[in-house]
């Protein structure tokens, strides 16, 4: 087992799903302002803001991971019902969710 501030597949793994995330959302809010079919804030929100909090909370995880781990999971959990429809991206979001926080869950308490 890795050291808890080791750079180890997880963190490579939400910087990855971080940034798939923030480019399915650039790509579908320039489908919706080209096309002029709404739901801009629904896919901006979802795909963009969950992107942003995978890749807030991964970068964090090595550091403060329950602080990580809570920001990388309602960063997830914003990105699984645009996604829903691919299948895999939402089993690669849970993955996220539950190899984090069991991470998150053995590392030890830091005080202050």
């Amino acid at each position: 087992m890795e050291r808890s501030g080791a750079r180890g597949w997880v963190w490579w793994y939400g910087l990855f799903l971080g940034c798939l995330l923030l480019a399915a959302g650039a790509a579908e809010t320039v489908r919706v302002v080209r096309s002029g079919d709404g739901g801009l804030a629904f896919w901006f929100g979802t795909l963009v803001g969950g992107g942003v909090l995978v890749l807030v909370g991964t970068l964090l995880l090595p550091r403060r991971p329950r602080t990580g781990f809570m920001i990388t999971a309602i960063g997830c959990v914003a990105g699984l019902l645009p996604t829903m429809w691919t299948l895999i991206v939402p089993v690669m979001l849970v993955v996220l969710i539950v190899v984090s926080g069991s991470r998150a869950m053995v590392a030890p308490v830091r005080s202050g």
